[in-house]
């Protein structure tokens, strides 16, 4: 089976479209707040406190957890392995098991720059009775945060997380998505909704539950209270999600779960708030004038990352001869060349490389290059460039991946052909001890691995 993390039946309809409204709500406290003297204190409390609190919880679990690894658990790690591979992570993040009294549960997060998974012992300990299928599930189901970048899009609408209803429906979205993402990349249905029943009831109970006795039950829950309980939370109901995944895979059923309008007011009141926040903040401003005179006129290495985000050829030339370093990154250690290879921008990429760009430069995390970027997006236009300037073809990353095992992995046979041209080695094997030819065959891919062992034979 070929699996693709870019087929949009994945993506929950709402997510994006609840992104968008935490994103404009967000937006519209900043500025209520930056047009305000007195309450401009308030911005660095709201992005410094949760990352606060968030640094020292990771860091305990850092310090006490244990990180699963080849030697530590190799089971799980090799079933994280299989899904990350699947979901085109070029490593696999850190994942720690750690005790929790009882409690079913796993989370995403990021610790400084890292992507870490922590799963909770006993929901762990599923491994030990043949749940690891519905293990599987869990852990992709947390891989698809980081893939969808959740975890990232949550810092820039902390307004609307602190904001009942807006960010908590941008939340249970999220979690729609990543139930889907994980039901279809461990491509099996009835595991993941064995999973979403083993949080429900124990790793032990959820064999003898009658799947659909529990989603009429909760089907016919009604009232003020059950809606608003369901809209103060981040997660959907279980039942919910269940069922959302048995539409998803096309299994019949009777249960109907009937949405309601008090939503709407809710949605008024939201309004309201917004049009609050917006005029306190321009009636204790004097000084809005200056402050956005000052922030255009500053010219920061920012501006070229955001420059190359936007697509603005022009305003990257300019900021290039005003001497900007063309290798500055953003705080996820992507690179303006990155970002050209995200959206394919040829002149903007080779404005960055004839400024002196790095074509090899490595982002931390997930170990890119604007080389994998391209590759993974499909953008072929900046591969020939990337290639044609000189990007090394056979940078492996700590697990030994290269750029010609994406190109095969990912069925594109183009990219592959610029990547043997450009003297591409299909002889590499990484630390798994497979050959770019071997993913391609294993993802189905015959003509593209039938290329590279012709290759091979020639070297």
């Amino acid at each position: 089976m070929s699996y693709s993390y870019l087929d949009p039946s994945l993506i929950h309809k709402k997510e994006d479209r609840y992104f968008a409204l935490a994103l404009i709500f967000s937006i519209f406290v900043y500025i209520g707040l930056f047009l305000s003297i007195i309450f401009i204190f308030i911005i660095p409390v709201l992005f410094l406190l949760p990352l606060f609190a968030q640094a020292i919880i990771l860091a305990s679990i850092r310090t006490n957890g244990v990180r699963i690894t080849p030697q530590q658990f190799p089971e799980v790690f090799a079933i994280a392995q299989e899904q990350c591979a699947r979901m085109g992570f070029a490593v696999v993040p850190d994942i720690y098991v750690m005790e929790s009294s009882g409690i079913l549960n796993a989370f995403a997060s990021r610790f400084f720059g890292r992507n870490m998974v922590v799963l909770y012992s006993d929901l762990f300990e599923m491994i030990q009775t043949g749940g690891e299928k519905e293990l599987s599930f869990v852990i992709a189901h947390e891989l698809a945060h980081i893939k969808r970048n959740h975890l990232t899009k949550r810092l820039l609408i902390i307004p609307a997380l602190w904001f009942p209803f807006i960010g908590e429906a941008y939340s249970r979205a999220c979690e729609y998505t990543c139930d889907r993402m994980a039901a279809y990349f461990i491509d099996d249905a009835e595991a993941a909704m064995n999973g979403l029943t083993v949080l429900a009831i124990g790793k032990t109970l959820y064999k003898h539950v009658d799947r659909e006795q529990y989603l009429l039950q909760s089907s016919y829950e009604k009232g003020f209270f059950v809606w608003l309980a369901e809209k103060l939370s981040t997660h959907p109901p279980l039942p919910k999600r269940i069922h959302a995944i048995q539409q998803f895979a096309g299994i019949s059923s009777s249960i109907v779960f009937k949405s309601s309008r008090i939503g709407l007011v809710i949605a008024l009141v939201a309004v309201l708030v917004i049009v609050g926040s917006v005029s306190a903040g321009i009636i204790f401003s004097k000084s809005i004038d200056t402050i956005m005179n000052y922030l255009s006129e500053t010219q920061t290495d920012n501006d070229l990352l955001g420059a190359a985000s936007d697509a603005d050829l022009e305003r990257v030339r300019s900021i290039l001869a005003a001497g900007i370093d063309p290798n500055v990154t953003d705080e996820e250690g992507w690179t303006a060349l990155m970002w050209a290879a995200q959206y394919n921008e040829t002149e903007i990429g080779r404005a960055l490389v004839e400024a002196g760009a790095d074509l090899n430069s490595v982002e931390q995390s997930n170990e890119e290059t604007a080389l994998t970027v391209a590759l993974y997006n499909g953008s072929l236009d900046i591969v020939a460039l990337l290639l044609e300037e000189g990007a090394n073809p056979d940078l492996q990353d700590s697990s030994g991946w290269t750029p010609l095992m994406t190109a095969a992995s990912g069925g594109d046979m183009e990219s592959t052909k610029l990547l043997l041209e450009a003297g591409a080695n299909p002889l590499k094997y990484d630390d798994a001890g497979y050959t770019a030819g071997e993913y391609a065959l294993e993802y189905g891919y015959e003509e593209i691995a039938e290329l590279l062992r012709e290759k091979g034979d020639q070297i």
